[in-house]
């Protein structure tokens, strides 16, 4: 009898193990749905969020920065947008990449090196159906080429969004700004590839543009990039919703939507979602700003219309600093926000971007992030890679993301401003720039007469550098609210104090009192630079 009573009590308990291991793997998913909005040339200043005196008025981002969390101190790490862009994927720093620069071809080659991953990869692993839309800028490889410079287009993307962990994905390979101006549906052409021709520089129909003569769609009508992205990942979402709703199960989603505006060219349409564009603000460039503002407003509207809102992390911020003003200064818009400099350069309105986060349903008791936030916290844009990995509940591993920290303690109100989330941040410029960018009237006379003298002035500093074993590119280093920019050949060139002097206005290198700080920051610099990481593995 006692061995029979035994027996039916083990039996009890392998039952009781089992049915509830059953029940834990069936438990209701309730990880967040992820929403990064990831504009094009959109400034520190450009929304009126951050600046009161915007000509842009924005209050549908404005909205989700006061229901949500603003921060103040955000970077990304680069100053231009193909070497941001892969940092941002990956969670490396550019030079961790193919080239210290990006990569800005499109037919032979892509920026990641083997075995490099991206948060793609990182929330597959943890189970989410992941999308990339929009320009991407990292380089393409085709299965088949014609020859050296032309592309099968009937083939498909040897190396495409597919293998950068992307599950969906409606691409074009370098933006609307230039050539191929097509679209790439999962790695293959859309449409018919004899539509593919050679499309000439200047004005199509449908004020559309073409910047520089390449192969693209007969019809080509870059004026219709946002709403053709926009369109695309609703379906994307709906397809999400009804494959769970058939598997009876849900399964979260990332999207990375990687918008048109603000890059040249300045193609506003007339209408979108039911609100008028072009015209709207001041100029064509402002207007694809405002083509920003529209789209996150109604792809909020969609997430609210399928009771997806207070469970999306929607995330709004832009891949480098805000472009120059040229014709704006005289309409009073500063696309910087009183910050020096400005795209390409080392400065603050170079890297320093708006980054806004909103996660739940508008109420202080029904959200994650408490509505209203606003933090100073350093950031970089590349930091999203450990922090969507953290909120999907997955190590990117020893060898992945390796300059990256999760800032989710900073959304959760769980780091106090006085703790830094991260020990300091490495930003560069574009190649050949540094403080002296722009080279207004010191442009050396053998560079007038050639076309963008600027541009062959940079090239010359850069390859000059580069013979002398360095990238040509400046950094700087942040650290407690300081600022070290080093030069073209790693030279100390300016050192600043952003609390005090956040327009960066006075060069503080020549004072005594800092030799010990710059000698610092010079030693943060080399060691990051010599690193094969320079941040923790992210650990749960």
């Amino acid at each position: 009898m006692k061995k029979l009573t035994f027996v039916v009590m083990m039996l009890l308990s392998v039952f009781s193990y089992v049915s509830g291991n059953v029940h834990a793997q069936e438990k209701p998913e309730t990880r967040p749905n992820i929403l990064l909005i990831h504009t094009d040339d959109v400034g520190w200043g450009d929304y009126s969020i951050y600046n009161s005196e915007s000509k842009i008025k924005t209050p549908e981002i404005d909205r989700l920065a006061k229901t949500g969390i603003r921060f103040t101190n955000a970077h990304t790490p680069a100053a231009l947008c193909a070497p941001t862009r892969y940092a941002l994927l990956t969670g490396n720093y550019p030079w961790r990449g193919r080239y210290p620069a990006g990569d800005w071809n499109w037919h032979t080659d892509t920026q990641f090196l083997p075995d490099q991953k991206t948060f793609g990869h990182f929330l597959q692993q943890a189970g989410y159906r992941t999308a990339m839309f929009g320009k991407a800028n990292l380089g393409l490889v085709y299965e088949k080429m014609i020859d050296d410079k032309t592309p099968d287009f009937a083939s498909k993307l040897k190396e495409g969004p597919i293998e950068w962990g992307f599950d969906y994905s409606y691409i074009i390979p370098r933006g609307h700004m230039t050539f191929p101006y097509v679209y790439y549906e999962n790695n293959i052409l859309v449409g018919d590839p004899k539509n593919v021709v050679t499309l000439k520089a200047g004005a199509l129909k449908g004020g559309s543009v073409v910047t520089a003569d390449g192969p693209g769609y007969s019809d080509w009508n870059s004026a219709d990039v946002g709403r053709t992205l926009t369109e695309k990942v609703t379906a994307f979402i709906d397809d999400v919703l009804a494959k769970n709703k058939a598997k009876g199960k849900r399964q979260p989603f990332l999207i990375h939507f990687n918008t048109d505006g603000a890059h040249t060219p300045h193609t506003p349409t007339d209408v979108l979602f039911d609100r008028k564009l072009k015209g709207e603000t001041i100029t064509p460039q402002t207007d694809m700003i405002l083509e920003t503002e529209i789209i996150a407003g109604q792809l909020v509207k969609v997430l609210k219309e399928r009771n997806l809102y207070a469970n999306t992390i929607i995330i709004v911020t832009s891949d480098n600093g805000g472009i120059p003003a040229g014709k704006l200064e005289k309409f009073g818009h500063d696309a910087v926000g009183g910050l020096r400099g400005n795209k390409s350069t080392i400065w603050e309105g170079g890297t320093r971007v708006p980054f806004i986060v909103h996660w739940g349903d508008d109420t202080e008791a029904g959200s994650k992030i408490k509505p209203g936030t606003t933090t100073n916290q350093v950031i970089g844009t590349h930091d999203l890679a450990a922090t969507f990995a953290e909120i999907a509940g997955v190590e990117p591993g020893e060898d992945q993301a390796l300059d990256s920290v999760s800032f989710l303690p900073v959304l959760l109100g769980k780091q106090s401003e006085d703790k830094p989330i991260r020990e300091s941040l490495l930003v560069q410029s574009s190649l050949g720039s540094d403080i002296e960018f722009p080279f207004v009237g010191r442009v050396p006379q053998q560079f007038q007469n050639r076309p963008q003298p600027q541009k062959a002035y940079k090239n010359s500093r850069a390859k000059a550098a580069q013979d002398k074993g360095f990238d040509g590119i400046a950094h700087a280093v942040l650290k407690n609210h300081w600022k070290l920019l080093l030069g073209l050949q790693e030279e100390p060139q300016f050192l600043v104090n952003l609390k005090d002097d956040p327009k960066e206005t006075t060069n503080l290198l020549e004072d005594s009192a800092n030799k010990k700080r710059i000698e610092e920051y010079q030693t943060i610099y080399k060691s990051i630079r010599e690193s094969k990481r320079s941040t923790p593995p992210l650990k749960l």
